[in-house]
């Protein structure tokens, strides 16, 4: 089963549906539709934050049919009734079954909150009644509320919650989309066989104003060294999809591959070569054409950028791993020198040492973190600017004491950095990383110390020649005097 990650529902605990007796709304066939938006202030974790949401509604004589009151389920109905300049919507619509991380389903009702009796602790269900103005905009004092349950009991739960709701009838004029966001990006592993984005949409101009979502799409973008091409999802590698797709409408679904409104978008081919991954929004409003910015998601350097600790490159011969013996033990500092790089790992200091270890999945080796620290220094003049981190695991509580870290990309500057490895909630496991360092030609070059290697030696202590292979540790004696000890890999 293709891995959802676009809801977010494993935050709220509920359980999971068994059975419904309910029925979803179903609008008449070719019921005539309008966009309208919702603009609301979501309530949650105790904080409002204002929102908007794409609507369309359809009349039928007095029955009045709504669609995208719920973000879990966009492609829902809610019916009312139309009494003159009033619309009146039932409390405790069933919405459907929502897929949650958890490969559960959990039930999902629309409901009104009392006006007079709405506080965020204790609510009164009651009908949603919407007036609607003289150019067709709706308002309402009620609270929409998607639950899991159709009535308030003990045990249930607000999967969301709308206040200062109002409902704005759209007009098609010419605007420029706000930027997107990159939410996730899941690499291709050959396990999964698939490859996956996940996007935020915005359904609003770059001033904030709602846009007609059948005029608004999307493009996802791939760097490969700096060749940017639109990523082609082509109809026979994807099983519902017609017809050879780059750009996306934001209301397309083939409930399978392309998530309605971006949430999500797959494919089946390899990613290790993308340097980045970006997404565009356009919209074409009002007879005109205007794109958003291409917002870019870097994985890795472009090919020569950077100095690269490649710890799967190890030879599993020669370099000693801990999945036997303890010979892989980081059991004093370990000194990594590479171009201008140093990169200095610190003993855990917990009951399981930092060691090399080979993974049996990859088949190489990786440097398999549990505690202690890594510092990545460059020599005055130089600078560190970015440093990307390919990862089998990451725990979340790692720190770093400077720069800003997306969970795979370190941005900054500066020539020292160190990184804190927490030792709880699982270990940290480094396949490679690689530092992009500025200023490694003129200044930051004649501040390099010359060294003089004194002695090499193998682990066991074993005075070896200066070209030996392997595991070597270097005594090192810089131009300043200095003497040190330097723990190399050679191939």
């Amino acid at each position: 089963m293709k891995k959802i990650i676009y809801f977010l529902l494993a935050l709220l605990m509920v359980l999971p549906a068994t059975a419904q007796d309910a029925d979803v709304v179903t609008p008449p066939e070719n019921l005539q539709l309008e966009e309208y938006a919702l603009q609301s202030q979501l309530y949650q974790w105790e904080e409002f934050t204002p929102v908007t949401m794409p609507l369309m509604i359809g009349f039928d004589n007095n029955d009045v049919y709504l669609q995208g009151l719920c973000d879990y389920l966009p492609t829902s109905w809610v019916k009312g009734t139309r009494n003159g300049n009033t619309i009146t919507l039932p409390t405790g619509q069933f919405l459907g079954l929502a897929a949650g991380n958890d490969d559960n389903y959990y039930p999902m009702f629309f409901c009104g909150v009392n006006p007079d009796e709405q506080t965020t602790e204790d609510v009164t269900l009651s009908d949603i009644v919407l007036t609607i103005d003289e150019q067709g905009n709706m308002s309402t004092n009620s609270w929409f509320m998607v639950s899991s349950s159709a009535e308030v009991t003990e045990g249930t739960d607000s999967y969301m919650t709308l206040t200062s709701n109002s409902i704005l009838k759209l007009e098609d004029k010419a605007a420029t989309p706000a930027n997107p966001t990159i939410v996730e990006f899941m690499p291709y592993t050959a396990s999964n066989g698939y490859a996956g984005l996940s996007m935020d949409i915005p359904t609003t101009d770059v001033n904030g104003e709602p846009l007609m979502t059948s005029k608004l799409y999307y493009k996802i973008y791939t760097d490969i060294e700096k060749d940017i091409q639109p990523m082609l999802f082509p109809a026979d590698e994807h099983n519902y999809i017609d017809e050879d797709m780059t750009e996306i409408p934001y209301r397309f679904t083939d409930d399978y591959d392309i998530v309605y409104g971006g949430y999500a978008a797959y494919w089946y081919h390899d990613t290790k070569d993308f340097n980045r991954i970006g997404v565009q929004t356009i919209y074409r409003g009002g007879n005109e054409e205007h794109t958003s910015e291409i917002v870019w998601l870097d994985i890795k350097p472009y090919a020569g950028e950077g100095t690269i600790f490649d710890f799967n490159a190890l030879d599993k011969e020669t370099t000693p791993v801990s999945n036997k013996s303890h010979d892989g033990d980081i059991t004093e500092d370990l000194v990594l020198q590479k171009d201008y790089v140093t990169l200095t790992v610190t003993p855990s200091g917990a009951n399981t040492p930092n060691r090399y270890w080979v993974d049996y999945n990859l088949d190489a080796i990786q440097l398999r973190l549990y505690g202690g620290s890594m510092t990545f220094e460059v020599p005055e003049g130089c600078t560190i600017e970015k440093m990307y981190f390919n990862h089998g695991d990451w725990n979340d509580y790692n720190e770093f004491d400077c720069g800003d870290f997306d969970g795979t990309v370190w941005t900054g500057s500066t020539n020292r950095c160190e990184l804190s490895i927490c030792g709880d909630g699982g270990n940290t496991k480094l396949n490679s990383i690689t530092v992009v360092v500025k200023g490694t030609t003129g200044i930051c070059t004649e501040h390099i110390l010359p060294m003089t290697t004194l002695r090499s030696y193998n682990l066991q202590g074993r005075e070896v020649s200066a070209s030996a292979k392997g595991f070597v540790i270097q005594q090192q004696r810089t131009a300043n005097g200095q003497l040190k000890t330097i723990k190399t890999i050679r191939k």
